[in-house]
C-alpha cells in the first residue's frame, strides 16, 4: 500500500466540496426556475458564474456568458429589442432587471434571457468536466455491485 498522502487528499476534498457548492447552485437554479423566480435565479446564476469562471481562459467564453460592456439592447427601443440564444447575457438581463419597469412588462423576456444563459453555462460546465455524474451514470455502475 502507498504511503498516505494528505496534500493529494486535501487537494480532492477541495474539488469536491467545490463540485458540490455547483451541484447546489444549479439545483437553486432549478428551483427558482421552476418559480419563476427572476430575482433570486438571477443572483443564483451569478454567483454560479463565479465559481465556473476560473475555468474560462478566453476573453470570448466569458462574454458569451457574462456579457461585454456595450450592449445590443437598445433600452430606449425595448420594443424591438431582438432576444436570442447569443445575446443572452448576464448583463443583458441586470440591464432589463434594474428597471423595475421593464421587470414587469418584459418578463418573459427577462425569463427566456435567464434560461438561456444558464443552458450557455451548463454546456460550458459540461464541456469542462465540472458537472458531477449521476446515479444514472454507466460508469458508476462498477462501484454499484
Amino acid at each position: 500500500m502507498p504511503p498516505y498522502n494528505q496534500s493529494e487528499e486535501s487537494i480532492f476534498n477541495m474539488a469536491l466540496a467545490y463540485l458540490k457548492r455547483i451541484d447546489k447552485l444549479l439545483y437553486l437554479c432549478d428551483l427558482h426556475s421552476m418559480k419563476g423566480d427572476i430575482e433570486r435565479w438571477n443572483n443564483t446564476l451569478l454567483t454560479l458564474y463565479r465559481e465556473i469562471s476560473i475555468k474560462l481562459k478566453t476573453e470570448d467564453e466569458m462574454n458569451r456568458i457574462l456579457g461585454e460592456k456595450k450592449t445590443d439592447f437598445n433600452l430606449n427601443d425595448i420594443e424591438n429589442i431582438n432576444v436570442n440564444y447569443e445575446n443572452s447575457t448576464l448583463a443583458n438581463i441586470n440591464r432589463l432587471c434594474n428597471n423595475p419597469f421593464f421587470l414587469i412588462k418584459y418578463r418573459k423576456y427577462i425569463l427566456f434571457l435567464l434560461h438561456n444563459v444558464e443552458i450557455k453555462m451548463r454546456r460550458k460546465m459540461q464541456e469542462k468536466n465540472m458537472l458531477l455524474p449521476s446515479k444514472d451514470d454507466p460508469r458508476r455502475a462498477i462501484t454499484q455491485r
